[in-house]
């Protein structure tokens, strides 16, 4: 029996709760893992996994071995890349997670020199604007966009997001242009509504921090989305440079409101806590820290 692989079946196992999505993840057979759990409960005799027909649940002292499991198997590789050389050449599979929007027009265009750099690398890119668990999900690094709320994960700093308030031409022309933050009170303003302060715009402006709340008839969770209401006259929005800056050189919309700064959104590379971070994620934070600086 070999009790490290059998470890590590059961730690996917409890962490993701499916066997089949641990077989696919593992390349080996569903009764193969279900052998290797068996295996382990036979040669503990414990009782790892609650099943039924609609899930699997750890037992309590499940519980306690896996919290054992991640430890002593962490422990383990951590100690092998030691020995393989921390500066070694960045190797194997890195699945980043990323948002949607942003991966496109700032991640994948990067992606192809970086892998000629990199040539013993290769990328797994999940692109979803929902936040990902990265255990659960097997992902090394996700980009995230805004306030660091998950304390369990390693934050790195990649860069700022410049921000722009912004409306198209034809929409200014209709219903005037706002001189003031308290002028958009009067406005049809867009709403992003994966932000948390979503309806509260958060300026730097001549005397310092202000906010101001707005409201419209239109809010949405894409970034593109927005730019296509904007364009259509449908309202005020507010949008990441990266984002805008093709719209704003082809005269389809405006930079508005130019005294007033909304406030930047940081973008940081986050990973599973860790004493040794893998040399495939250290590359692609040095490597796109650079970039976004």
């Amino acid at each position: 029996m070999d009790v490290l692989l059998s470890m590590s079946v059961f730690r996917r196992v409890a962490e993701t709760g499916n066997f089949s999505e641990v077989a696919r993840e593992m390349e080996i057979s569903q009764p193969t893992v279900s052998k290797h759990v068996a295996a382990l409960e036979k040669h503990l005799s414990i009782k790892l996994l609650n099943r039924s027909t609609r899930q699997l649940s750890l037992t309590e002292v499940g519980k306690q071995y896996y919290d054992r499991c991640i430890h002593i198997l962490d422990e383990l590789n951590e100690t092998e890349s030691l020995l393989r050389n921390q500066e070694s050449v960045p190797s194997g599979t890195l699945r980043i997670n990323t948002p949607v929007t942003f991966g496109e027009i700032c991640i994948v265009p990067h992606l192809w020199q970086f892998l000629d750099k990199y040539p013993e690398l290769l990328i797994d890119l999940i692109m979803d604007d929902h936040y990902v668990d990265l255990v659960k999900g097997g992902v090394d690094l996700a980009i995230r966009i805004g306030p660091m709320t998950d304390s369990a994960l390693v934050a790195r700093k990649l860069g700022d997001s410049p921000r722009v308030v912004f409306a198209s031409p034809n929409y200014l022309k209709s219903r005037g242009e706002p001189k003031n933050l308290q002028d958009l009170k009067d406005h049809d303003c867009i709403v992003y509504t994966l932000l948390t302060t979503r309806n509260e715009w958060h300026f730097i402006g001549p005397n310092g921090e202000e906010t101001v709340r707005v409201s419209g008839r239109f809010s949405v969770n894409n970034p593109r989305t927005i730019c296509d209401a904007v364009i259509d006259g449908q309202g005020i929005a507010v949008a990441p440079l990266w984002l805008v800056d093709k719209y704003i050189k082809t005269g389809q919309v405006r930079v508005i409101l130019e005294n007033y700064v909304p406030t930047p959104l940081e973008i940081h590379a986050v990973f599973p806590g860790r004493r040794y971070v893998p040399a495939k994620v250290r590359c692609f934070i040095e490597y796109f820290s650079k970039l976004m600086s």
